[in-house]
């Protein structure tokens, strides 16, 4: 990554301002075995994935679109990430549950922009 400016740094804090510590999103499975998901903290922000942990990544997609982040400031933004236990609520080692409504969490270490 290059060095950030000061500027730069100002406008990576003000970007993570933008985003709430949670976001509840809701997941369901597509016929085809892949998965859907509305992230209803931002309203018509969806997205969509083949397998659970690349869903993950969309929805931080999804979510760094909606808010419009560049993407030379991207590297810098919270990451979101599901509880442990919903893998095992949606079953997916078979897949089992056809939907279900999660909350994505920013964890407390994320690296901050210094």
């Amino acid at each position: 990554m290059a060095k950030l400016t000061k500027k730069d740094i100002k406008e990576v804090n003000r970007l993570r301002g933008l985003f709430p510590k949670l976001v509840k999103v809701q997941i369901d499975r597509s016929n085809d075995g892949g998965f859907c998901a509305e992230v209803k903290t931002f309203p018509g922000c969806f997205t969509e994935a083949n397998t659970f942990s690349e869903l993950i990544e969309m929805v931080n997609d999804a979510v760094n679109t909606y808010l419009d982040i560049p993407n030379k400031f991207q590297p810098y933004m919270p990451t979101y990430i599901p509880p442990v236990n919903v893998a095992k609520k949606l079953d997916i080692f078979p897949i089992r549950e056809k939907s279900s409504s999660i909350e994505f969490v920013i964890p407390n270490r994320e690296k901050v922009a210094r």
